[in-house]
């Protein structure tokens, strides 16, 4: 009885978040093609660069997608001198680790979704990419379509 609870309480824990491996596009691609690869189901509404996203300051893009009448905003940035995770962190701190909906933390990936003011966000990093998924929707989707198009594209895996 006790072990079956436990697995219980394991398995309504993990239906609540996002559990899958990370994916971003391979090394080559540049920020703004690695946005705009998505066209595939999903309206490519623009592309602009970008200061940054909250707390970080960094150059990178914003593309806004349109699919089944729900808007995503989707950030991309690409970082060469540190690691992505460090501004990652630093999103995750601003936004509040307990909000959160997932949270995994990991040397060399990181994926984290919360639900705050309103909006579903999604932030994931991995090699020198770090993505931003925005929306008032679930955000889920579409960060889930981006990584499985990441994956097809070659990109690289990681947990």
């Amino acid at each position: 009885m006790k072990k079956t609870l436990i697995v219980l309480l394991v398995l309504f824990f993990f239906s609540s978040c996002m559990i899958r491996p990370i994916y971003v596009p391979p090394r080559v691609y540049s920020i703004s093609s690695a946005v705009k690869s998505l066209q595939d189901s999903y309206l490519l509404v623009f592309v602009e660069e970008v200061d940054g996203y909250g707390p970080v300051e960094a150059k990178g893009v914003v593309a806004s997608y349109v699919h089944d009448g729900k808007n995503y905003l989707f950030y991309g940035f690409k970082f060469y001198d540190e690691s992505p995770k460090v501004y990652w962190k630093k999103i995750v701190k601003e936004i509040g680790i307990w909000s959160s909906r997932t949270y995994f933390d990991l040397l060399n990936s990181g994926l984290y979704s919360s639900k705050k003011d309103g909006k579903y966000i999604v932030v994931w990093w991995k090699d020198v990419w770090m993505f931003i998924v925005e929306s008032s929707s679930n955000a889920e989707d579409f960060a889930n379509y981006v990584m499985n198009w990441f994956a097809k594209l070659g990109g690289s895996e990681g947990w």
